[in-house]
């Protein structure tokens, strides 16, 4: 359903620290709203404030929201935790997923731009910078190194690493020497 975002009545919320709304309301007026804030059928806030704020900040008048009715305050209060706490991040091999699926998309992205003759130096970079950048991980380096990662280590490592029970430059470093040593080994 579409409103008028000043239809939405927002009362005291349990969330005070709003991160950065500039962010997600350029991924909004970049993608798009992909989940709707969710209000009563008398339009009180129940979740969403954050991709509200977002949405006010870009200075939209209109909002698509979901309506949900909720049996009374600990009903809408438990739909306001669930919101926030029931999520769960991608791991770091369903990250390094996506960063491959976008390594593709930016090669390509790239030979567009090779083949125009782009003179605009903010369209020209590595691959690998871009998806660093996107993903948000640092640098290049560290984006080589998570495909290592993915690609030699043993199970038990990869396990670890996944979980972030070891730093991606520690479990870098020990595949590489465990390789290493295996390839000398072989030669001998």
């Amino acid at each position: 359903m579409l409103i008028s975002i000043d239809k939405i009545k927002v009362s005291d919320r349990i969330r005070k620290d709003y991160g950065d709304i500039e962010d997600l309301a350029q991924d909004i007026k970049e993608n798009g709203l992909i989940n709707p804030p969710v209000v009563t059928p008398d339009f009180e806030l129940i979740a969403g404030e954050r991709r509200l704020r977002a949405m006010k900040h870009l200075g939209y008048q209109q909002v698509e929201v979901r309506v949900m009715k909720v049996k009374d305050y600990e009903h809408m209060l438990k739909l306001e935790i669930n919101e926030n706490e029931n999520r769960k991040d991608f791991t770091r091999l369903e990250r390094l997923e996506y960063a491959r699926r976008l390594e593709r998309i930016e090669r390509v992205k790239a030979k567009k731009r090779m083949g125009q003759g782009s003179q605009n130096s903010d369209e020209l970079g590595r691959t690998d910078d871009a998806v660093a950048s996107k993903l948000g991980i640092g640098s290049r380096d560290t984006y080589r190194k998570e495909k290592y990662i993915a690609e030699y280590a043993d199970k038990e490592t990869l396990d670890a690493w996944d979980k972030g029970d070891i730093s991606t430059h520690k479990a870098y470093t020990e595949i590489k020497k465990a390789k290493e040593e295996a390839e000398q080994r072989a030669k001998e």
